[in-house]
């Protein structure tokens, strides 16, 4: 309270509108340290008494013959704690008094009647009096509006935690309840509610419970706290917090019963969904060791996984740009042994015309001695032509046991008693396509390697199986297996990868020409498959030749046929188409010394012009020719002249060119000898003469 509402509300105020009445009792009670405010009239004693004073001085002469509903009005409205003091001063009488002021002080329920005269010193206490009531009901004002405050807060608390109040007289039954604890309850605040519904709505889960924690309390007459299970009227349940205090009469009998109600519905679903997630997490925890376990097994198994597919890709990337290189190296290979092959055959073409001219004995024996250089030459150019797939083989269908127990004849003999030999195939193997005196080249080859590997004995394995294709490096399918294995000193891991390579070898110098795996390469790759090794040092290599099966539809192979017969072929004419000038002249000497009438030509166009003008009885044509090649020729030769004869001579072929004129060309490779040249003519010439067909990519000759 500020100073000046203090001031107002502590004055006095005085009503004596006669004389100086007024003016006396306001100097009197000034002297005493009171403040005094005269009223002149009612209407301004009604706006003091709004504005606040402590008591009122009233003379009885100011309330004769006023109108004093105002004031009776002011009184009426008073707040519940004001029951204003007044000080009524009144003339002595003998009788009683009479009229509207005593019908005003009957209402005046606190006035003190002061009879005239009065001394200073009663007015002084009278009015002392008045204020000590008045300021009493100040502190009872002051004590309520704190009350109401502290109730204000208590029910914004209660609203703000949801907290619902009730309070129950024990006597009366009545129950009193808020609106969030009807709420809690599911009731609407203008719902009627009573204690038998808070016990009705009660789970019937929980009544028990309840009944026996209320009942506790109501005997000792103390707190109590539960939380139960509440059914709403629309059927959901929910949880209540229900806190409360049983208070007991004077008789000791419960009385009173008052508490709290807490909708604690989402905090029990919140526990119990924590204590599911703990549940949970603690199974989590119990199993989490294994998990681990389990996944890094997993990782485990995965990353071995991944590394043998890393090292599977790895095998994969070098036994293919292994591949690419030797089918580089083939290719170079095959364009040197063509060219060899021409200088070969000019050489042991010669050395025949010398044989066949020379008288001097001495010098037949040079010239055999030439012939025998050049068949190892040929031999040699042979190898290349197999390493390089550019050798024709007679690919048929062969029984391996049949050609490994052959080699079985030959390697007894030659290994010797040092060596152990395994063999191992199946009798019922399915047959494979292959070149069977190749194949048998080639183990042997292999056989031979293999000894070199144990200079001091061991075990020699040769064995045959079927296999599915792998690596990607096969198309896909079924494979018959010749793997040749031994027990020797194995070979370098550096140099494991060249070991297809021509000319490589680790052999001394003069012991080996480096030619004999690169020849097997070779061999397995015309014949459709592949070669592998496989070796470690000190236990020994393993060289695996993969053939493909014999189709089940494969058509017999055809018997060669031989020449139905023989005519005079003297006034044959015969043209010659060779870019090499030295080989040209070589055939061309030698058909002309057997008999035949012969024109030449450079290339393929000047053999067509040729063909053209000459009309020849046969055509005999380099197959590697710059321009237009042998398969090119003979196609357009063919075209004009059907039934015309003709024979490929070639030290180098592609097999799909000749693909595309076989039926009527014969093959003759290079390098030849006279009487080859003489053989494959008359085989020629022959067919013509009885209209037969030639046999299909018939070889009339081959390298000695």
């Amino acid at each position: 309270m500020t100073p000046d509402i203090q001031h107002i509300e502590e004055r006095i105020l005085v009503l004596a509108p006669k004389g100086r009445d007024a003016q006396v009792i306001e100097r009197v009670l000034r002297l005493d340290g009171f403040h005094c405010h005269i009223c002149a009239n009612h209407g301004e004693f009604t706006r003091e008494l709004d504005a606040g004073a402590g008591t009122a001085l009233v003379a009885e002469e100011a309330l004769i013959g006023a109108d004093l509903g105002t004031l009776a009005a002011w009184l009426q409205a008073q707040e519940p704690w004001s029951d204003f003091p007044f000080v009524l001063l009144v003339s002595k009488q003998n009788g009683p008094r009479r009229g509207a002021a005593l019908e005003l002080m009957e209402q005046l329920s606190n006035v003190i009647l002061l009879e005239r005269p009065v001394n200073a010193e009663t007015l002084g206490k009278a009015a002392s009096s008045a204020l000590r009531a008045r300021k009493r009901q100040y502190q009872a004002r002051s004590e309520l509006e704190q009350r109401t405050r502290a109730e204000e807060r208590l029910r914004m608390a209660l609203e703000a935690g949801r907290l619902g109040s009730w309070e129950f007289d024990m006597q009366t039954q009545k129950l009193v309840a808020s609106d969030i604890c009807k709420a809690n309850f599911g009731v609407s605040p203008s719902m009627p509610f009573s204690y038998a519904d808070i016990v009705a709505a009660v789970h019937p889960d929980d009544r028990h419970l309840h009944a026996n924690i209320v009942e506790a309390a109501l005997a000792q007459g103390a707190d109590f706290d539960m939380e139960c299970r509440v059914i709403w009227p629309d059927g959901s349940v929910h949880w209540l917090q229900m806190r409360g205090r049983a208070i007991r009469g004077p008789d000791g009998a419960p009385a009173f019963m008052s508490g709290l109600t807490l909708d604690i519905t989402t905090r029990i679903e919140a526990n119990a969904k924590l204590q599911e997630s703990q549940r949970a997490l603690g199974q989590l925890n119990e199993t989490l060791e294994s998990r681990i376990q389990e996944r890094t097994a997993e990782l485990a198994q995965l990353n071995d996984r991944l590394m043998k597919e890393i090292g599977e890709r790895e095998r994969t990337q070098m036994a293919l740009l292994q591949a690419q290189k030797m089918e580089a190296v083939g290719q170079l290979t095959g364009g040197i042994a063509h060219d060899f092959n021409n200088l070969l055959n000019v050489i042991l073409g010669n050395v025949d015309l010398i044989d066949r001219l020379a008288s001097d004995e001495r010098v037949k024996k040079m010239a055999g001695t030439i012939r025998k250089a050049t068949q190892r030459g040929a031999k040699l150019t042979s190898q290349l032509l197999a390493f390089s797939r550019n050798q024709s083989l007679d690919l048929k269908a062969i029984e391996l046991p049949t050609v490994l127990e052959g080699v079985k004849d030959m390697l007894s003999a030659s290994l010797g008693s040092g060596i152990s030999i395994d063999f191992d195939c199946p009798s019922d193997m399915p047959r494979a396509l292959a070149d069977f005196n190749q194949l048998e080249l080639a183990v042997l080859n292999l056989a031979i390697n293999a000894k070199d590997a144990m200079p001091t004995g061991g075990t020699l394995s040769i064995r045959a199986d079927v296999r599915a294709a792998e690596g990607g490096l096969l198309p896909p399918g079924r494979y018959a297996v010749v793997s040749v294995s031994d027990t020797g000193t194995g070979i370098e891991p550096d140099i494991l990868n060249k070991v297809f390579d021509p000319f490589f070898t680790t052999k001394a110098v003069g012991k080996g020409t480096g030619l004999g795996l690169s020849q097997v390469y070779g061999i397995a790759r015309q014949s459709g498959g592949i070669a592998r090794i496989d070796s470690e040092l000190g236990r020994g290599t393993t060289v695996e030749i993969w053939l493909p099966l014999e189709p089940e539809l494969a058509a017999a192979s055809t018997a060669s046929t031989s020449p139905a017969g023989t005519r005079s072929v003297e006034q044959a004419r015969i043209l010659v188409v060779e870019d090499d000038v030295a080989v040209r002249q070589f055939m061309v000497d030698s058909l002309e010394i057997l008999g035949y009438r012969v024109t030449q030509a450079e290339d393929g166009f000047a053999g067509l012009k040729r063909l053209e003008m000459d009309n020849p009885d046969l055509l005999i044509a380099d197959f590697l020719m710059p321009g237009m090649n042998g398969a090119e020729l003979v196609a357009k030769a063919h075209a004009v002249r059907p039934d015309l004869p003709v024979i490929v001579a070639t030290g180098y072929f592609d097999m799909r060119a000749l693909d595309k004129v076989v039926g009527s060309s014969f093959i003759l490779r290079k390098p030849f000898q006279l009487g080859e040249l003489a053989t494959s003519v008359r085989y020629a010439l022959s067919g013509l003469a009885h209209g037969d067909a030639a046999p299909s990519r018939q070889a009339l000759a081959a390298p000695p």
